[in-house]
């Protein structure tokens, strides 16, 4: 990958998580801060879409980088599978204990904290261990059951989409031509319909990669195509607030149809955004290189960013210092995730070779007790 587009995905990738934690730092002072978000009614009533938005940046990049590192050096199922479980764990099981830690500390100065979640009203039930066991395991939004992810744990839905498109593309590039198409059914079966009508952004990532590698393009049309789809890719929650009055059909017979088509415009306009910043990111790169140190840390962190920081909202929210000091509330709901993000975000950075080394053992003592034989990426 040029170096240039891969600085350039570590800041969307960043940035996307930082509206992510934005829209839920409004949703934890909307109340303590309602003069401000009066004074700025445009957040207010956009954040909850552009933060939409930003998960669907997220499925493109990651069905982008996928493509691009089964096709350079992740080539077997095995290292595959290690790397993809290591990116996964070295930040959702501390991002787990981080979510049991709060949710304690919540409930123990606010015990009916949770009482508006269902099958949720304590933490040492059954239930409770049952929400967090199917996070850890990502089925917590397959279609069979209800949402199972525990309170304050919002982010972690996408992390059961991400991991159905990751076994989906693994089962098309590495099965047989007898096991890929039943595998790819079944597993869109137990998926259920909504992952499956939202798979269409991740694998035009995927897509894009592979377009993007075999079409060059002249750098000054490239920059323009960019500058458009950025443009668009910025509007498209004001735009998508707009149609869906005069053009009422967007939510029949679903009143979600216009989230998705909504979704699937997002994932065109990133799409053609990455496709065009490749063509000129040589260009772009001189201008990236001086702060290559700080967007690798900064991308370094987005996953821990993604996942940490509604626990710790809502823990500084119970625990805060707000009716005599918002602003220092303020700074603490802002500053006090960010803080623990770099310390602790940064060791599960560093775990990732770990647990992949470990994941790599397993998976060559599960392969001398049973072998098997896969066919090789195409």
């Amino acid at each position: 990958m040029k170096k240039g587009t891969s600085l350039y995905l570590d800041l969307v990738r960043f940035s996307a998580a930082m509206v992510v934690f934005l829209e839920h730092f409004r949703e934890h002072t909307r109340n303590s801060f309602g003069s401000f978000w009066r004074a700025h009614p445009f957040w207010y009533s956009h954040l909850g879409l552009y933060s939409q938005a930003a998960v669907i940046v997220f499925f493109v990049l990651s069905g982008y980088v996928i493509a691009h590192v089964l096709a350079t050096r992740e080539r077997t199922p095995l290292e595959y599978a290690a790397s993809r479980l290591a990116r996964l764990y070295s930040v959702v099981l501390p991002a787990l204990i981080l979510t049991i830690v709060c949710n304690y500390l919540i409930q123990m100065k606010v015990p009916n904290a949770f009482n508006a979640f269902q099958e949720f009203d304590s933490l040492s039930g059954t239930a409770a261990v049952l929400h967090y066991v199917g996070t850890a395991v990502f089925v917590s939004h397959f279609w069979l059951w209800s949402n199972l992810e525990p309170p304050h744990a919002d982010p972690f839905w996408s992390l059961s989409f991400e991991a159905v498109y990751y076994f989906g593309i693994a089962l098309f590039v590495f099965a047989r031509g007898r096991i890929r198409f039943p595998g790819l059914v079944l597993l869109s079966l137990i998926a259920g319909p909504t992952m499956v009508l939202l798979s269409p952004a991740w694998f035009l990532g995927y897509a894009t990669y592979h377009f993007s590698q075999r079409r060059q393009f002249n750098a000054g049309l490239a920059i323009i195509v960019w500058s458009a789809f950025t443009i668009l890719l910025v509007l498209s929650p004001a735009i998508e607030v707009h149609i869906r009055e005069p053009l009422p059909f967007l939510r029949m017979p679903d009143r979600n149809l216009g989230a998705l088509l909504a979704s699937y415009a997002v994932a065109i306009c990133f799409a053609g955004n990455l496709v065009a910043f490749n063509a000129f990111s040589g260009k772009a790169q001189p201008l990236l290189l001086p702060f290559a140190k700080v967007i690798r840390w900064l991308g370094s962190m987005t996953f821990a960013l993604y996942l940490f920081h509604q626990p710790l909202l809502s823990l500084f929210s119970i625990y805060g210092v707000s009716g005599r000091f918002p602003a220092a509330q303020a700074i603490l709901l802002l500053g006090g995730p960010l803080l623990v993000v770099a310390t602790l975000g940064r060791l599960c950075e560093q775990s990732k070779g770990a647990y992949k080394r470990a994941f790599l053992s397993i998976g060559k003592h599960v392969a001398t007790l049973r072998p098997w034989s896969v066919a090789q990426p195409r």
